[in-house]
């Protein structure tokens, strides 16, 4: 595919992006958007055989739960188990616990050619088919590693996409916290909090966005951060996280736009902490240019 037809197809991708930003949480179709962001780093990959793959996916768990009795499908545990087979047995998805920083694991694409990857990604798979089916799962409010919650009823299950799908008890959630917070967290109401799947998928673009920040590579983050803000215009914390970006690479112009464009949004959404830190970044950029 020539360079032009790469820009063409990184155009429609991006309109396709901010198109979803206008749309609410419940509308977004987390795996086609997970495949726009990864398509808009190598346009050159269709989405085809990727889209044909999930599929097969979900018409594999139709059919698992198909052969289940109605007690199955209505315990969180049995129903757990039953995607945990499609997603880490058939299909022998897993955790990458060798190469974990790779940033392949943070895009679907290289996570369904691979068959592993982040928390999140995986867990993004779980979401597809359990959207599909009409199972009610959710992502956590979860700090550091990505889990699911899965409720059918008065019952719930948490599933740990990144260890094959088992499910984690009260005790094992509150040990796998201490081993990311320390010896004193505690389970609190809010981790159990469920998260949109515009933050999911948030969520999955940081982690490519902190390892560019690592790495010192500005231009790649600047990228991640701007189509971020595609998905998530409302966000403020981004816009001013671009503007700080913008600033370092020397763009002060830019910068100021990002740096407006926050205060904007968290006047709105009634963040007066953010929109304070914007207007004073604005203030010391305005200082510099005069």
């Amino acid at each position: 595919m020539g360079s032009n037809k790469d820009d063409e197809r990184r155009q429609e991708i991006e309109a396709e992006i901010r198109a979803a930003g206008e749309l609410p949480d419940e509308a977004l179709d987390i795996a086609a958007l997970a495949l726009a962001f990864a398509e808009a780093d190598e346009p050159g990959r269709r989405r085809e055989a990727y889209e044909a793959h999930l599929a097969e996916m979900v018409e594999a768990a139709r059919m698992a739960l198909a052969k289940a009795n109605p007690a199955q499908r209505d315990n969180p545990e049995m129903l757990a188990t039953v995607l945990a087979n499609i997603v880490s047995g058939r299909f022998a998805y897993r955790g990458d616990e060798q190469t974990y920083d790779d940033l392949k694991n943070a895009d679907i694409m290289h996570v369904i050619d691979r068959r592993k990857g982040l928390p999140v990604a995986l867990g993004v798979l779980y979401l597809h088919i359990a959207r599909a089916l009409d199972i009610n799962l959710a992502g956590l409010n979860f700090p550091g590693h990505f889990v699911l919650h899965l409720r059918t009823g008065a019952q719930a299950a948490i599933i740990d996409p990144f260890n094959r799908g088992e499910t984690l008890s009260p005790a094992s959630l509150l040990d796998l916290l201490r081993r990311i917070e320390g010896p004193d967290a505690r389970l609190t109401p809010d981790l159990y909090a469920p998260v949109s799947p515009r933050d999911i998928l948030l969520r999955l673009q940081n982690n490519i966005l902190t390892r560019a920040l690592a790495a010192n590579d500005h231009d790649r983050a600047r990228t991640v951060l701007t189509r971020m803000i595609w998905l998530a215009p409302a966000h403020a914390s981004l816009h001013f996280e671009l503007g700080r970006l913008e600033v370092y690479a020397g763009h002060m112009a830019a910068a100021a736009n990002a740096f407006e464009a926050c205060v904007a949004r968290a006047r709105v959404a009634g963040d007066g902490r953010i929109a304070d830190m914007a207007d004073e970044a604005l203030r010391r950029l305005k200082m510099r240019l005069n």
